[in-house]
C-alpha cells in the first residue's frame, strides 16, 4: 500500500506539473507506421501531418478534426518532437552526437542508448547485439539476430554485415521490444535503424579530418546536389587508419591499426510529382589488423599473468598459415569486402502510398585471430565466410493523415546464401594436438506478411493493433569436419554430416493504447508478442547431435510509459517500464564431447523473465545550455534452466584427464545482464561575438557488470565508467568547425567482452584514452 501511495503521488505530481507548464504542441494524429525511414521520407511525412522538424516555422497547422499543431522553436533543441506523440520507446541519436563520439561502426552505439549491448565476437569483425537483455551471442553469424540492424530500411541479418563501416549519417534510432508489425522482419528484442544522408536539391559539399593519438585518422568527404530539376545525387567516402593501442607483451609490436574505407553513391529521381526513386550503391574494404585478446586465465600453458588488458600476444605456425593461404602473415588481421545496391521507390496512389525496397548485399570475410594470446598454437583461428543476401519489401500505407483510421500492410522476403569454413590450430594445446577445419553451406529464406492499424477513438485516445506472420526455412548442408595430420597427431578424422533443416512458421501480434492527457503529456501502454526463428550451431562440430537445430524463441512483452514536455519545452521527461516473459530463449550454452572437451552449442532456455525501467531527461534551463541523461535499469532471471557447469568440467579434467559432463540447475539464477546503464552529456554554447561561438561539452556513460555464462564468474565483464570532454569553435554560419577532445579521459581500462578459448579465458579490451582534434567543413 505504501508503494501504491508513492506511485499515486508521483503521477499526481507529474500531471500537476504538466498543467502548470504552458504547452505549445497539441495532439498529432500519426500512424507510427515507420519509426525508421530516410531523412527525406521523414521530412515528407512531417510536411503532411505536422511533424516538427528543425526547418518548421512557428505556426499552427491543421491536422485533424479538432486538432492542430503549434510548433515552438524550443522543441528543435531536443529534436524528434514528433516522437513525443508516439507510444513506443525509441532512442534517437543525432548525426552531431555520432560525429562527436567518432561512431564509425555499430559498436560505437553501445554507450549511447540505455540497455543496449553491442560486442565483438571474440577478436573477429562479427558483432553481437542485445537490447533490454534479449540477444544472441552468435559466434558463427549464421542465425537471425534478436536485434535487427537496418541501413536505409534494408535489414542486415548477418553480424559481419551489420558491423561494417557506417558514415555520412543523418541519424540512428534504437527501437525496443518485439517489432515487425509495420515493416521488415519480426524479431524479439528490437531494431537499430541507421539513416544515411540523402541527395539534396541544392549543391552542398564538405568533409572532415579527425586526428588522434595512436596515429589514428578518420576522413569523411561528401558532395550532394542536383543534376537536373528532378534528378539529384550524393557521393560520400570514408577512410580510417591507425589507432592500434595494443602491444605484444613479448616483442613490443603494436596491434590494432585500422586500414579500411568505403564509398556510397545515391541517385534520387522524381519522374513525376507523385514518384520518388532512390538508387544507392555501397562498397567497403577492411584490411585492418584484428583486435587482440589478453588472457584472463590460462589453463593450458600457464603463461605469466597479464599486467593490463592492453597487452596481447600472438604467434602463428608457418604450416598453419600455409594451409589457410596466409603465408607470410605476421599479425592477426582482417580481409573483408562488402558491396551492394538498393532501389527504394515510393509512389503516391492518392488513397495510399506504395513503397518498394529491393536490395542485394554481398560480403567476403576473412578473419585471422590468435585467441589464446600467446606465441603458442593453442587457439589460433581463421574464419572464412562468403555470403549474399537479397531482400524485397512491398508496403502500402494510408495517405490521409487527418483520417481517424490509419493503416499499413506489407510483405517482406529475404534469401541468404552462406558458405563458411573455420580453421583452428590446437597443435600446442596438449588435449587437441591437431589442426581442425569445419566447413558448411547454409541456405535460408523467409517470407513474412504484416499489418497495422491505428484508430483515433477520440481526439486524445488512440487504439493500435498489429499482426505479422513469418515462415523461415533454412538448411545446413555439406557440413564437414576434418583434422589435419601434424607431427604428433596422425589419427584420421574426416566426417561429412547429413543435411539438416529448420522450419519456423509463426504469428506475432501487438495491441496498444495512447492517451494524450494534455497537449504536452501522453500516457501509453502496449502488449507485444514476438518471435525469432530457430537455427544451427555450425562451428567446431565433432558429433552429429551438435547440429540439432534450436527451437524458435518467443517473447511476450508488456510496456507502459509516459512522454512529456514542460516549461515551454525546456524540460523533457520520458519514462517507461517493461516486463518480458521469455520462452525458448536461445543462448550460447555448452556441451561436453567425450575425448574432446567443452564446446559451445546453442540451447533453448524453457522460461526466463526480464523487467526494467528506462528514463530519458532533456533539459535546457537557460539559453544555449543543454543537458541530456539516459537511465536504464533491468533485471533478468532464469526460471527453468539446467546447464553445463564448465568450472566443474575443467576441474575434473585437470584432476583426471577425462572430460565428463557436470550439470547444475540455474533456475532462479540472475541471468547476468548489465543491471544499470547510464548515458549523459552537457554542453553550453558560448557566444563570443556576433560571428563566433565556442561550445565546451562533457559526455559520460556507465555500464554495469555482465555475465554471459551463469555460474562462472571468470566470464564476468566488470562494470566501467567512461568520460569524454571536448570543445568546438565555429562561426555562427556553421560552415566549418574546429574541435579538440579527449575520449575516455580518465583512461579506464575495461573489457568489451569475455569468452572461452579451449580451457583458457580471454578478454577483448576497450579503447584507452585518446586525445585528438577534428576539422569539419560543410558548404
Amino acid at each position: 500500500m505504501r508503494h501504491q501511495k508513492k506511485y499515486l503521488f508521483f503521477c499526481t505530481s507529474m500531471l500537476t506539473l504538466a498543467m502548470t507548464s504552458q504547452a505549445s504542441a497539441a495532439v498529432v494524429s500519426i500512424s507510427n507506421d515507420h519509426v525508421s525511414g530516410s531523412r527525406s521520407d521523414i521530412k515528407k511525412r512531417s510536411a503532411k501531418v505536422g511533424y516538427v522538424t528543425p526547418h518548421t516555422k512557428k505556426n499552427a497547422l491543421p491536422v485533424g478534426k479538432g486538432e492542430e499543431v503549434l510548433v515552438s522553436t524550443q522543441r528543435a533543441a531536443f529534436g524528434q518532437g514528433r516522437m513525443q506523440h508516439v507510444g513506443v520507446s525509441t532512442t534517437h541519436i543525432s548525426a552531431e552526437t555520432l560525429t562527436r563520439h567518432q561512431v564509425t561502426d555499430v559498436k560505437g552505439l553501445m554507450n549511447l542508448a540505455p540497455n543496449l549491448t553491442i560486442q565483438p565476437q571474440g577478436g573477429s569483425s562479427n558483432v553481437n547485439f542485445s537490447l533490454r537483455g534479449v540477444g544472441l551471442k552468435d559466434f558463427t553469424s549464421n542465425n537471425t539476430p534478436s536485434v535487427m540492424t537496418y541501413v536505409d530500411d534494408v535489414a542486415l541479418p548477418i553480424g559481419f554485415m551489420a558491423g561494417s563501416a557506417i558514415y555520412d549519417l543523418a541519424g540512428v534510432d534504437v527501437v525496443t521490444g518485439p517489432v515487425g508489425f509495420s515493416h521488415g522482419q519480426t524479431v524479439t528484442a528490437g531494431e537499430i535503424n541507421i539513416h544515411t544522408a540523402d541527395p539534396t536539391k541544392t549543391f552542398h559539399y564538405g568533409g572532415s579530418e579527425d586526428l588522434a593519438t595512436y596515429a589514428r585518422s578518420i576522413t569523411n568527404v561528401y558532395a550532394s546536389g542536383p543534376i537536373t530539376h528532378n534528378l539529384q545525387y550524393r557521393i560520400a567516402g570514408y577512410t580510417q587508419q591507425g589507432g592500434g593501442f595494443q602491444t605484444n607483451r613479448y616483442t613490443g609490436q603494436s596491434l590494432g591499426n585500422a586500414n579500411k574505407g568505403g564509398l556510397r553513391g545515391k541517385l534520387a529521381w522524381q519522374p513525376d510529382e507523385k514518384t520518388n526513386i532512390v538508387v544507392s550503391a555501397n562498397w567497403m574494404q577492411d584490411n585492418s589488423e584484428a583486435i587482440g585478446a589478453y588472457n584472463v586465465l590460462d589453463n593450458v600453458k600457464h603463461t605469466p599473468t597479464y599486467t593490463n588488458n592492453l597487452q596481447t600476444a600472438w604467434g602463428f605456425r608457418p604450416d598453419f598459415l600455409k594451409l589457410i593461404g596466409k603465408s607470410g602473415t605476421k599479425k592477426p588481421s582482417y580481409n573483408n569486402t562488402f558491396w551492394g545496391a538498393t532501389v527504394n521507390m515510393t509512389r503516391d496512389l492518392g488513397f495510399a502510398q506504395l513503397a518498394s525496397i529491393s536490395s542485394y548485399q554481398q560480403m567476403y570475410v576473412h578473419n585471422l585471430m590468435d585467441l589464446d594470446a600467446t606465441p603458442y598454437a593453442i587457439y589460433d583461428d581463421q574464419i572464412n565466410t562468403n555470403a549474399n543476401m537479397f531482400s524485397q519489401e512491398l508496403r502500402l500505407s494510408s495517405q490521409n493523415q487527418s483520417s481517424r483510421f490509419q493503416w499499413a500492410a506489407g510483405m517482406y522476403y529475404d534469401r541468404t546464401q552462406m558458405k563458411s569454413s573455420f580453421f583452428n590450430d590446437y597443435t600446442d594445446s596438449g588435449s587437441r594436438p591437431y589442426v581442425q577445419r569445419t566447413s558448411y553451406k547454409q541456405d535460408q529464406q523467409a517470407f513474412s506478411q504484416y499489418g497495422r492499424i491505428r484508430f483515433a477513438a477520440t481526439s486524445k485516445l488512440h487504439l493500435i493493433a498489429g499482426i505479422s506472420h513469418e515462415s523461415d526455412d533454412r538448411s545446413l548442408h555439406d557440413m564437414r569436419t576434418k583434422r589435419y595430420n601434424t607431427a604428433i597427431y596422425t589419427t584420421h578424422f574426416d566426417n561429412l554430416y547429413p543435411q539438416r533443416g529448420a522450419l519456423t512458421n509463426q504469428f506475432a501480434g501487438m495491441g496498444g493504447i495512447e492517451y494524450q492527457v494534455l497537449d504536452n503529456f501522453m500516457l501509453y501502454g502496449n502488449i507485444r508478442k514476438g518471435f525469432k526463428p530457430g537455427g544451427f550451431t555450425a562451428n567446431n562440430t565433432v558429433i552429429a547431435s551438435q547440429l540439432n537445430p534450436t527451437k524458435p524463441e518467443s517473447l511476450l512483452a508488456y510496456e507502459v510509459g509516459f512522454k512529456s514536455d514542460f516549461f515551454h519545452h525546456k524540460l523533457r521527461v520520458n519514462t517507461d517500464a517493461f516486463w518480458y516473459n521469455y520462452h525458448g530463449q536461445q543462448i550460447l550454452g555448452l556441451n561436453v564431447v567425450p575425448n574432446y572437451g567443452v564446446v559451445g552449442q546453442y540451447v533453448n532456455i524453457p522460461k526466463s523473465q526480464i523487467w526494467g525501467v528506462e528514463m530519458e531527461i532533456d533539459a535546457s534551463p537557460i539559453k544555449n545550455f543543454l543537458l541530456h541523461q539516459h537511465i536504464g535499469y533491468e533485471r533478468g532471471v532464469y526460471k527453468n534452466f539446467n546447464s553445463i557447469d564448465s568450472a566443474a568440467v575443467t576441474a575434473h579434467y585437470q584432476k583426471t584427464g577425462v572430460y565428463e559432463a557436470f550439470y547444475q540447475s540455474y533456475s532462479g539464477t540472475d541471468s547476468g545482464i548489465p543491471k544499470l546503464t547510464l548515458e549523459g552529456s552537457a554542453s553550453y554554447k558560448i557566444i563570443l561575438s556576433r560571428n563566433w561561438n565556442l561550445t565546451p561539452y562533457i559526455d559520460y556513460s556507465y555500464r554495469g557488470s555482465q555475465l554471459d555464462v551463469p555460474g562462472n564468474n571468470i566470464y564476468r565483464l566488470p562494470a566501467y565508467f567512461l568520460m569524454d570532454m571536448g570543445m568546438t569553435f565555429a562561426p555562427t554560419s556553421k560552415k566549418w568547425s574546429l574541435s579538440v577532445y579527449s575520449t575516455n579521459i580518465l583512461d579506464r581500462h575495461y573489457d568489451m567482452t569475455r569468452d572461452i578459448g579451449l580451457n583458457g579465458f580471454y578478454g577483448i579490451p576497450g579503447t584507452p584514452r585518446m586525445v585528438g582534434g577534428r576539422f569539419s567543413i560543410d558548404l
